[in-house]
């Protein structure tokens, strides 16, 4: 097998990793009744599913292995790919990149890394004993998770800056007059967008917390990331969209107009998740007639934009390009859209639907309109195993980097092993 140049987007593959496990754990999650719980947790597995033999509950400890299966991977190319960033860095080609369209590339890093504390999240959910029992620290009663609540929220305030110094360096630069509106003639510049949303997706979790100001403070700063998202989308689709029209979009560019499934998936779920928020910071109720026409947009939006998307990708030879191993590691967004499609699909079902009281939990109906969700996680699966193959599970070919030896004081480029 042909070893992959390193790039920048390789770092997708680990963020895909992380999108994998929370696509296993969106199904533990919302096929499992777990009344007076914002999510599902040890507790909950133990007493009604692990050990059992019955179909659903050998699904869910099926989707608990894939779970930690999954996790690990992100783990594993995540190291893979920070090794390989290691060396890129010190080149002469991380100069050229940062001085080009191509920087936007760099907030894939707090996206992914906002996908890491995710996973976290949930081996926590599925693996720490009463996550949800009463304690008392500093004189407060809590439960157990909230703590972890403020740790995350901590560790999303960091990346959030480290984002938005990512991309204050490189917007600032664009209104000098810099864009190069050729290499901008696909919607790659949403990747940006995309990070921004993830970050205010987990703000939002913070939400979940019953002491009413840490989801109070969640809930604000999920709004107020959220919003930023929304204005930066409709600017960089227009202008993506503008060069587009006027030069064309390349074949192997033509997957970037699948990110904007991410970036509604994104949108949706933190607004959801600051919606619940504001349920436990003000002692609301749910709104469940919101809920159900929020993500029943934002997935028939969706729905419209893959097909537009597929079709363009196929008539211009994107996936010919996949087959014969000629794509570059901007393929690996193909990824995301799929298991966020799928999270706005069980959203949809499961706190539109089902809270509605439109769908019974549990109905046969219910697990019919599962099929599709299913079907749809594992075809991802498979096509991202296969990406996975292509791109050697990121064992790097780092000869290429231009000048890296006198960066590192190591042997000349014809002696570089492989990172």
């Amino acid at each position: 097998m042909k070893t992959k140049q390193f790039e920048i987007l390789h770092i997708l593959a680990a963020l895909g990793a992380a999108g994998m496990t929370a696509s296993f754990f969106f199904v533990i999650n919302y096929m499992t009744v777990h009344p007076g719980q914002v999510f599902v947790d040890f507790n909950i597995l133990m007493a009604n599913h692990v050990g059992q033999t019955d179909m659903l509950s050998l699904l869910i400890q099926f989707y608990m292995v894939g779970a930690v299966a999954a996790a690990t991977l992100h783990f594993v190319l995540l190291a893979r790919w920070f090794k390989g960033f290691a060396l890129f860095r010190k080149s002469e080609d991380y100069q050229a990149l940062v001085n080009s369209n191509r920087e936007v590339q760099l907030m894939a890093i707090p996206l992914t890394l906002t996908m890491t504390m995710n996973v976290f999240f949930i081996l926590g959910a599925l693996f720490i004993p009463n996550l949800f029992e009463p304690i008392t620290a500093l004189g407060v009663t809590m439960q157990l998770i909230d703590p972890l609540f403020i740790m995350a929220g901590l560790y999303f305030s960091a990346v959030f800056v480290m984002a938005l110094k990512i991309f204050s360096t490189y917007f600032l630069r664009l209104i000098d007059g810099e864009l190069d509106f050729l290499q901008n003639a696909n919607l790659s510049q949403l990747l940006a967008i995309f990070s921004f949303g993830m970050i205010g997706v987990g703000f939002g979790a913070l939400g979940f917390s019953n002491i009413p100001v840490i989801a109070f403070i969640g809930t604000s700063l999920a709004y107020t990331v959220i919003g930023l998202t929304l204005m930066l989308s409709i600017l960089k689709f227009v202008l993506g969209f503008k060069s587009m029209f006027e030069h064309g979009i390349n074949p192997n560019a033509t997957v970037t107009l699948l990110i904007p499934i991410t970036v509604i998936a994104m949108i949706v779920v933190g607004a959801f998740r600051a919606d619940i928020g504001t349920m436990n910071a003000l002692a609301g109720d749910r709104n469940a007639t919101y809920h159900l026409i929020l993500f029943t947009v934002g997935l028939g939006v969706s729905l419209l934009i893959g097909l537009f998307a597929l079709t363009a990708m196929r008539r211009k030879g994107f996936f010919k390009n996949l087959k014969e191993n000629k794509t570059d590691a901007g393929a690996l967004a193909m990824v995301c859209p799929g298991f966020a499609l799928e999270v706005q699909m069980v959203l949809w079902l499961s706190a539109g639907l089902l809270q509605s009281g439109i769908i019974t939990h549990g109905s046969t109906v219910y697990f019919v309109m599962w099929t599709p969700m299913l079907v749809l996680q594992w075809l991802t699966i498979f096509l991202f195993f296969k990406l996975l193959k292509q791109n050697n599970f990121l064992r790097f070919d780092v000869t290429h980097l231009k000048n890296l030896s006198q960066w590192v004081g190591v042997a000349p480029q014809s002696q570089l092993a492989h990172s």
